[in-house]
């Protein structure tokens, strides 16, 4: 958590929407015939507050999903579809400098996470996606102070990823089967979801 003064945290225990920013969709995806988006939550001084908002297309209904401890206070950055309906999570530290990605499978049916890997790569906007691997384009300021980009590999064992090529995160829209899905709003303050699925609509909000 950030350090925050006391006169900022007065401030804010008497004027709590103030500090307050309305929770903003970060990202989107699918697994199956379920709709998942990052959910982000911002207050002063604090580190931000995440989760995933799962929308069953058939019902159209929707619910939340909360992260792990550890990555409950982690931007949701990315996330890819898995060929057996489960969810491949990217979450990272975007306060200050950053810190590296980190990458969860999520089970909707088991509602199970599980890690599997991590990519030393604080600073990307573009990745490469294959078969059971995500290939970051790194961004790096060497000695000169010249930034430069470098490619670094991560292998996800045990996961196959149902999408493939070069993409820029974070995903706004989704085009599968029946299902189609895209965030709207300004970019990156997207502070509505529209899901539609078989003449079906309807506008989600966080």
């Amino acid at each position: 958590m950030k350090k925050i003064s006391l006169l900022t945290l007065a401030s804010c225990l008497l004027t709590t929407a103030a500090c307050a920013q309305a929770p903003v969709f970060t990202t989107l995806s699918s697994a199956g015939s379920n709709i998942f988006a990052g959910v982000k939550l911002e207050k002063q001084g604090m580190e931000p507050e995440t989760y995933l908002m799962q929308v069953t297309s058939e019902k159209m209904s929707s619910q939340k999903v909360p992260l792990p401890t550890e990555l409950a206070h982690r931007e949701i950055v990315g996330l890819f579809s898995t060929d057996n309906n489960k969810l491949l999570v990217m979450t990272q530290r975007t306060v200050e400098q950053g810190d590296k990605p980190l990458l969860h499978t999520f089970d909707p049916v088991k509602k199970e996470w599980k890690k599997i890997a991590e990519a030393e790569c604080p600073s990307f906007a573009k990745i490469k996606i294959e078969p059971s691997a995500l290939t970051f384009k790194c961004s790096e300021t060497n000695e000169k102070g010249v930034e430069v980009v470098s490619d670094k590999k991560v292998s996800l064992s045990g996961v196959k990823l149902k999408a493939s090529g070069e993409f820029t995160l974070p995903f706004q829209k989704v085009d599968q089967d029946q299902v189609k899905a895209e965030l709207l709003g300004e970019a990156f303050e997207w502070n509505q979801l529209k899901v539609g699925f078989n003449k079906k609509e309807k506008v989600f909000t966080p």
